[in-house]
């Protein structure tokens, strides 16, 4: 079945159907969490910093709970909160896209979890070369289906620009998708360069990325305007 712009969106049995697998992970992850806190020690590395190395103790419930949490609070944010958008309508054109964008989150803070989880437990996990390698495949991940976005006020490239134009939408997410994609890919390397470098440029990368589509938008607008 064709998902249109003309099926309301809803939170129900269906969905949540269409959820079961992310449902699990999220389930085996605090499961996960309660194991592992039975073996950690009293304190454990809470805050990595840019070199990699802990430099933030707490108590072990935090790294074994508090990802999990967060993990469901943003799963059921992402569920909820299009009940709320005025542009309520449109998501049924993009249920699909959605609910990946759900996967692809809360499989990044499962990821994130299992390290430092592993890193509570004493493994030497290169916490900083990780996340450097992870944020750009997210980005990667969210560029994948950001063209398939349809015009709502919580998801995608919103700006007054792209809220304000269905065509300035529709283009800024298809240019978005691209760079994103792309460049989330070539920005995976940096997590490999030595020193201070690799980050240095990944932040540049990702400020690339965040800014470009803001500024296509406005220049896009502009153009267009009668």
């Amino acid at each position: 079945m064709n998902e249109t712009a003309s099926v309301p969106y809803r939170v129900d049995g269906g969905l949540l159907r269409k959820d079961a697998v992310l449902i699990a992970l999220v389930a085996l992850d605090f499961v996960f969490g309660l194991v592992a806190w039975r073996l950690m020690p009293a304190r454990v590395p809470t805050h990595w910093g840019v070199s990699g190395e802990p430099n933030g103790w707490g108590p072990a419930w935090v790294n074994a709970f508090l990802p999990p949490a967060i993990a469901v609070v943003l799963y059921l944010t992402f569920l909820y909160i299009p009940l709320i958008d005025p542009l309520h309508r449109s998501y049924g054109a993009f249920g699909g896209p959605l609910r990946f964008l759900r996967f692809l989150v809360v499989g990044f803070l499962v990821v994130v979890h299992v390290l430092v989880v592993l890193a509570s437990l004493g493994v030497a996990v290169p916490m900083g070369r990780a996340m450097r390698a992870a944020l750009p495949l997210l980005f990667a991940g969210i560029g994948m289906i950001a063209p398939r976005l349809k015009p709502n006020w919580f998801f995608g490239i919103r700006t007054p620009w792209t809220l304000a134009s269905e065509e300035v939408w529709t283009k800024t997410h298809a240019l978005g998708g691209k760079l994103w994609t792309a460049g989330g890919l070539l920005l995976v390397p940096c997590a490999f360069l030595p020193g201070p470098a690799g980050l240095a440029v990944l932040v540049a990368g990702i400020a690339a990325l965040a800014l470009v589509p803001v500024a296509y938008s406005a220049v896009l607008f502009k153009r267009l305007a009668p």
